[in-house]
């Protein structure tokens, strides 16, 4: 759709031009090509549309084997790598990679969720009928990051609260979880942000209100995962559980944290917050 238009009653619904289906959720241009854009929804859909001549492509990620189930959470994780504009992931309980724009996929992972058994059964959901539209799947991948400084360096996150990290594009994986003192166990981590200016700095959204926890969790780490800091501990000013964090892209001590009860910004580095407010 148009960012501004000269019409009389301003942007209508009629200018806009869907460009995916089902319940859509994130949708991310073609950097290389903007005619191209992808869009997912549910279940894990994942499709490749030219808005010019409304080619549309399916190019959800096959299953590795018959015997193999691929989990993928309501809103799976898609990501885009910095360095290859060919190059795509997207996240079941396996991380798949792209390196044709959705043409061919291959696992570049293991299970980087719990794989709990007890959290699987779709089947005792308590309903009438099983549940058909993923919207139950757990141990999950919700979260996928690649390094906006460094090649080969990705970042995930899962709805069980396992964080891992490859720096070899995938041929080996390290599970952080532990490291993150403060991190309630299981806890959704449903967003990652590397760091624009540092290569080994990361933030890490984690919420647990579906259990009742209202805290607000956004971790850093500015040494590849080996320390981590809450940077909203002991700030009573910042209210809701977190949902968001952004870094400015000009300067590097201006940082964005938005959570269920606003928006709340940075000067200094994460040192201190203020509710963003007045327009």
């Amino acid at each position: 759709g148009p960012a501004y238009v000269w019409a009389d009653g301003g942007i209508r619904n009629s200018y806009w031009k869907s460009v995916g289906g089902g319940d859509g959720f994130d949708v991310a241009p073609d950097p290389s090509d903007s005619k191209w854009v992808y869009s997912m929804s549910q279940g894990g859909a994942l499709g490749r549309m030219n808005i010019q001549t409304g080619e549309r492509w399916s190019i959800r990620p096959p299953m590795p084997d018959p015997n193999t189930r691929i989990r993928f959470n309501w809103n799976a994780a898609l990501a885009q790598d910095p360095f290859d504009a060919n190059t795509i992931y997207y996240g079941s309980q396996f991380v798949h990679k792209s390196t044709n724009k959705g043409a061919q996929w291959s696992i570049i992972s293991g299970d980087l969720t719990t794989n709990d058994p007890a959290k699987q059964k779709q089947d005792e959901n308590g309903g009438l009928t099983i549940d058909i539209t993923n919207a139950e799947n757990h141990c999950t991948i919700t979260a996928i990051e690649p390094s906006k400084k460094e090649k080969d360096v990705l970042w995930v996150g899962t709805d069980d609260g396992q964080l891992q990290l490859t720096r070899d594009g995938g041929k080996t994986w390290s599970n952080l979880t532990a490291n993150i003192k403060g991190l309630p166990k299981g806890a959704w981590i449903p967003q990652i942000r590397t760091s624009r200016y540092n290569a080994g700095e990361v933030f890490v959204i984690a919420n647990d209100y579906r259990r009742g926890d209202m805290g607000t969790y956004i971790f850093r780490s500015t040494d590849y995962g080996k320390t981590w800091v809450n940077i909203m501990a002991g700030k009573t000013n910042v209210k809701g559980y977190a949902l968001c964090v952004l870094q400015d892209p000009v300067q590097p001590n201006l940082l964005f944290a938005g959570t269920e009860n606003g928006l709340w910004v940075s000067f200094d580095n994460g040192n201190s917050f203020q509710q963003f407010s007045n327009n």
